[in-house]
């Protein structure tokens, strides 16, 4: 089986949608199909390249995006298409976003009869915090955004793919007319089982005398729609009754706003960021070791890698009651769903979780078990049965 996977951005751009992509990528190749990954060139040229994962990457000629500047775009692919299908003919074709690449792909699939399903990993309302648009006209935009989705899906897509509920929701609120199905990202449970650190590790990113306080991890992009300016408030807060050390792992547009912010609040000897990190990086299950708890401040998460790994690792974990978090955090069992706005009810949460020995390790608990249906080998095994029925 041909198979080929198509999103706007691809590593070395670190994102839930570039890590679920390239575990694919990575599965079924090892499992004998032919996979290609096609996506705009990070450099600006294009570019093919075979990963040592198995898989070829294929980068069309793009340009800066004015949206996000660390982000590069392909809206003119479409001799390179023509190009790329007469070469290698696709048995079907996985889009993992809906832009530019996506759309050229799908409109020869559909002259060709190649079968295209996609995921939709996001809510609309995660593109539009880009744009710091008035209330009313983001709502505006999102109808305007959701009728041409639901017009592509319904003409080029076999099945649409959603990683949570919440997503599933969105997308049937739109109005499509094909069928939508949730499947999991996915985990490797293994991967964050719990384990000891190093001294080696300690040493290698100078927290020798950051670990001598109970840790507040978080991990994944820092960019706008993370709501990070929440938990940066809460810290000194926490600070007034606890000490803590606070760790952001990751990187993204606004990391540098907030280290000047943490500097301006006097804070910085108590919070530390580190990163970016590669998802293959071995040491990045060892950070969450580290930590005593988990912390997500972010409300429209379509499902969150990051929060998966927490739980994978055996964290509690703090996160805010919107999006698809609920799905992952059942409250008051394996950590608590608290309001998006309010850093006083951050503060007050992650104080009630350090300050409890016992119900910290009741939560650690309950996130192991809780996480076990996300293993990422049920996944994979959903993929190849769709995949299975449409080729």
């Amino acid at each position: 089986m041909r198979i080929f996977y198509s999103l706007e951005a691809f590593y070395p751009h670190i994102s839930g949608v570039t890590i679920v992509t390239d575990r694919l990528a990575s599965y079924f190749a090892e499992q004998g199909n032919e996979t290609f990954v096609i996506t705009a060139s990070d450099k600006g040229d294009f570019l093919i390249e075979k990963n040592p994962k198995g898989y070829t990457v294929i980068r069309f000629k793009s340009y800066p995006s004015v949206v996000r500047k660390k982000i590069r775009i392909s809206p003119f692919p479409k001799i390179a298409t023509l190009k790329l299908f007469k070469k290698f003919s696709p048995d079907i074709i996985h889009l993992q976003d809906p832009v530019f690449v996506s759309q050229v792909l799908s409109e020869e699939a559909l002259k060709r009869k190649i079968p295209v399903i996609a995921t939709q990993h996001s809510s609309l309302a995660f593109p539009l915090s880009y744009l710091g648009l008035p209330k009313v006209v983001s709502e505006w935009a999102e109808k305007i955004i959701a009728k041409t989705l639901v017009h592509f899906y319904n003409k080029h897509c076999k099945l649409i793919i959603t990683p949570s509920n919440f997503i599933k929701s969105e997308v049937l609120n739109w109005g499509v007319k094909i069928p939508v199905e949730v499947v999991s990202n996915g985990i490797d449970l293994e991967l964050f089982k719990k384990g000891k650190v190093s001294l080696e590790f300690l040493k290698k990113y100078y927290l020798e005398d950051f670990i001598s306080k109970p840790i507040v991890l978080y991990s994944g992009r820092i960019d706008k729609d993370k709501n990070l300016e929440i938990l940066i408030k809460a810290i000194p807060l926490v600070l007034k009754e606890k000490e803590v050390n606070f760790l952001f792992l990751g990187d993204g547009d606004i990391k540098s706003d907030l280290e000047r912010e943490v500097k301006l609040m006097g804070i910085e000897n108590n919070v530390r960021f580190i990163g970016p990190l590669q998802p293959s990086n071995s040491d990045l299950s060892k950070f969450y070791q580290l930590a005593s708890l988990f912390v997500i401040p972010s409300f429209i998460e379509g499902q969150s890698m990051v929060t998966m790994e927490a739980m994978a690792s055996g964290l509690a974990v703090i996160a805010s009651n919107g999006g698809a978090l609920k799905e992952l955090l059942k409250d008051n069992e394996n950590g608590f769903l608290v309001n998006p706005f309010s850093e006083k009810e951050f503060a007050e949460k992650i104080l009630a979780v350090l300050n409890d020995e016992k119900l910290r390790k009741r939560m650690s608990q309950k996130s192991l078990e809780l996480i076990k249906p996300h293993n990422i080998s049920n996944t994979y095994k959903k993929f190849e049965e769709i995949y299975q029925q449409f080729v």
